[in-house]
C-alpha cells in the first residue's frame, strides 16, 4: 500500500492507494473512530482537494452532533418502522400504527426519496413530494396500478381497486403526521438536523361570484335614480366649499334628464329580465313581441317576450312584469326624440338621435357612486352584470326551479352555481323551516272556561294513571259536557 500525506505535517488525514487500484483513498480520525473513504480518482491533486472537502464537512457534522455516516432515507424509514412495531408491542403507542403506517411509508415517501441521504432532504424537497403524492393515483406511478393489497387490524388481507382520485386534504394531513414523526426520530438519532416541514392546507378557493345587489340595496339604487331624474332644473348651480371657495357647475339639463331616464329604464329592464349587457345592447324592437299590441292596455294586461341574441347564443326570455314599465319609458322617449314610433330595426336602447347606445358604464358608475353602492361587501366593483346576478338570485330566493331559471337566462346549472347563485338565507328562511309557518305567530290566549276544561281533563288523566277510584272528577267532566249539549 502506497501511503502519502499532504505537504503539511499537521494534515488531519492521510492519503493512500490500495493494492490493485490507482485510485486514492483517505483515512482520518474523528469522534473517537477511524474512518476510511475512497476518493474515486487517480489524480493526486484532485484527491487532495476532495479529501479536504470531505474532512471539513465531516468535522462540521461532528460539531453539529450529526452522524459521521450519511444514512439513506429508505434505511432510516425501515428502522423507524421497526421502532414503531416494537413500541406497539410494549403498548407505548396505538396498535393500529404497525398495521397502517408501514404500507404508507413504503408506498409513498420511500418510493419518492429512495436512497437519498436523509440529511440532504430539505423543506423544498418535501414540498415537491407533497405535489407528487397528491396526484400519485391519477397521473403518478399509482396510475399504472390496478389493484392494491390491504390488511385489516384483525389480520385479514384483501385486494381492492386502486383509487383514481387526487389525495384528499384529510389524507395528506394524516400522512404528514407520520412523515413529521419519522424526521423527528431521525433527528434524535443524529441522522439529520431538525427539519421544518411544510404544513398541508387547502388554498382558499377564489370567490368567482359576480357582485349583485341585496333587495334593499336594489331599492336604494332605484330610489336614488328617481331622485336624480327629479333634480331641480337650472342652467348653472352655485357650489360653495367649506374653505370659502365658490364656483358654478352645469346642473341638470333636459338632455341629461333624458339620459338618466334611459339609464333608469335600463336598470329596470335588466333587473327584471336577467339579460346580459351584450344581449341588451343588441335588442331591437323587432325582438320584442306582444308589447306593441298591448302597450295601450292597462298595465296589468300588458305583456312582452324577448328574443335575445349575444355571446354566440340565441334564445327567448320571459321577463318579469316590472320590465314592462321600462319598455314603456323607452318607447315614449323614442317617440319624443324622433317624432315617430319605433320601427322593427330600431334599437331598444337608443340615444336622442336614434343611434344604438353601446354602453351605460359611465352613467351607471356615476349612479352607483351617488348611491354608495359602487362595490359589494367583498370590495368587488359592481357592473351591468350585477343586475343579471340580482335577477337570478331573486328567482332562486322565490323558489323558482333552478332548471327554469337556467333556461330563461340561457346558461347552465354549473354557471349559476359558480357565478350567480348568491342567495341570502334571510330571503329563503320560510323555505328552510317547512311546517313551522305559524311558530312565530303570536299565541292565542284561551278564555277562562276553556282553560278550566283543559285543567280538569289533565287532572282526570293523572287519576287514571294512579289507578284512583274517585269518580268526582269524571262526574264534573260529564256534567260540563251535558251542560254544553243542553245549551
Amino acid at each position: 500500500m502506497l501511503q502519502r500525506t499532504s505537504e503539511s505535517t499537521n494534515a488531519p488525514f492521510t492519503l493512500f492507494q490500495r493494492e490493485g487500484t490507482r485510485n486514492w483513498s483517505m483515512r482520518y480520525s474523528l469522534g473517537g473512530r477511524q474512518i476510511k473513504k475512497s476518493l474515486k480518482t487517480a489524480n493526486y491533486d484532485t484527491a487532495l482537494q476532495r479529501a479536504n472537502e470531505i474532512y471539513h464537512e465531516q468535522k462540521y457534522r461532528h460539531k453539529q452532533g450529526l452522524s459521521l455516516i450519511q444514512h439513506p432515507f429508505c434505511e432510516v424509514a425501515e428502522e423507524f418502522i421497526e421502532k414503531v412495531c416494537a413500541e406497539a408491542e410494549r403498548d407505548e403507542r396505538s396498535h393500529y400504527h404497525p398495521t397502517f403506517w408501514p404500507p404508507i411509508i413504503r408506498r409513498f415517501p420511500i418510493a419518492y426519496f429512495e436512497d437519498k441521504a436523509i440529511d440532504l432532504i430539505t423543506t423544498a424537497d418535501v414540498e415537491r413530494y407533497l405535489e407528487w403524492r397528491k396526484t400519485y393515483w391519477t397521473t403518478g406511478p399509482g396510475s399504472k396500478i390496478e389493484k392494491i393489497r390491504c390488511k385489516r387490524e384483525d389480520g385479514r388481507v384483501f385486494s381492492r381497486a386502486a383509487p383514481r382520485k387526487v389525495a384528499a386534504l384529510t389524507t395528506m394531513k394524516g400522512e404528514m403526521v407520520i412523515i413529521r414523526e419519522l424526521f423527528r426520530q431521525a433527528s434524535r438519532w443524529g441522522y439529520c438536523k431538525p427539519l421544518e416541514l411544510p404544513t398541508v392546507g387547502a388554498r382558499k378557493k377564489p370567490d368567482n361570484r359576480r357582485p349583485g345587489f341585496k333587495p334593499e340595496e336594489y331599492e336604494k339604487l332605484v330610489a336614488k335614480s328617481i331622485e336624480r331624474i327629479n333634480e331641480h332644473h337650472t342652467k348653472l348651480k352655485v357650489i360653495k366649499a367649506k374653505d370659502g371657495r365658490v364656483w358654478t357647475q352645469r346642473a341638470v339639463t333636459e338632455g341629461i334628464r333624458a339620459d338618466r331616464i334611459r339609464l333608469h329604464a335600463y336598470i329596470e329592464l335588466m333587473a327584471n329580465s336577467g339579460l346580459r349587457p351584450t344581449e341588451a345592447k343588441n335588442l331591437t324592437w323587432a325582438d320584442i313581441s306582444l308589447f306593441r299590441e298591448t302597450r295601450h292596455l292597462p298595465l296589468y294586461q300588458q305583456d312582452a317576450r324577448l328574443a335575445v341574441h349575444g355571446k354566440s347564443k340565441h334564445g327567448n326570455a320571459v321577463p318579469l312584469y316590472g320590465a314592462l314599465s321600462a319598455l314603456g319609458m323607452l318607447w315614449d322617449l323614442f317617440v319624443y326624440d324622433m317624432g315617430r314610433e319605433p320601427q322593427d330595426g330600431d334599437p331598444v336602447f337608443a340615444d336622442e338621435k336614434g343611434n344604438r347606445i353601446l354602453s351605460f358604464k359611465k352613467s351607471l358608475n356615476a349612479l352607483l357612486i351617488a348611491a354608495g353602492l359602487e362595490r359589494d361587501n367583498r370590495g368587488v366593483r359592481r357592473t351591468s352584470y350585477s343586475f343579471r346576478h340580482f335577477y337570478i338570485s331573486q328567482m332562486l330566493a322565490n323558489n323558482v326551479s333552478v332548471h327554469h331559471v337556467a333556461r330563461n337566462t340561457r346558461t347552465s346549472l354549473a354557471m349559476i352555481d359558480k357565478h350567480y347563485a348568491q342567495v341570502n338565507t334571510e330571503q329563503i328562511k320560510d323555505f328552510l323551516r317547512p311546517g313551522q309557518e305559524n311558530y312565530a305567530n303570536e299565541p292565542v290566549l284561551l278564555d277562562d272556561e276553556t282553560y278550566d276544561e283543559i285543567k280538569l281533563l289533565e287532572k282526570r288523566i293523572e287519576e287514571l294513571k294512579r289507578g284512583s277510584k274517585d269518580g268526582s272528577t269524571a262526574q264534573q267532566i260529564v256534567k260540563r259536557y251535558q251542560g254544553k249539549r243542553a245549551g
